[in-house]
Order: structure tokens, then sequence, then C-alpha cells
């Protein structure tokens, strides 16, 4: 079954994500000032990997639907 969203809720979850590996990677940061908590570090920034990984994807399918709008 495919999901289907508004480009409004899109938008949406494009912030929340973009927020949320932005707090990733300051916990890396911070983590590494700390020094000898390098399980911490390398949890934040895979953390911070992926919420970008998942931003990237989802903006290219709200490009896909802006796209798509413009040619009806």
């Amino acid at each position: 079954m495919k999901l289907e969203l508004s480009y409004d809720e899109v938008s949406t979850i494009c912030h929340a994500l973009l927020l949320k590996a932005e707090e990733a990677a300051t916990g890396a940061r911070e983590c590494a000032k700390l020094g000898d908590m390098d399980n911490d570090v390398k949890f934040w920034q895979e953390r911070a990997e992926n919420y970008n990984k998942v931003y990237e994807a989802v903006v290219a399918q709200r490009e896909q639907a802006a796209a798509a709008l413009k040619a009806e």
C-alpha cells in the first residue's frame, strides 16, 4: 500500500527530520568534547546520518510531487 501525503505534510516531515539531524549532530559533538565516550559519539553520528538519509529521500519525493503538480 502506497502512502499518500500532501505537500504540506511532506514539508513538515522534512523540517522535523532536519531538526532531528541537527540535534543528533549536536549530541555527537557534545559527546566528543567529553573525551572517552566513543560509543556515544558513534551512536549520535549514526543517528545524524540516518536522519539525513531519510531527509534526502523525502525531499526527493517532495520534488517529484511538486513536478507532477506543475505538469497537471
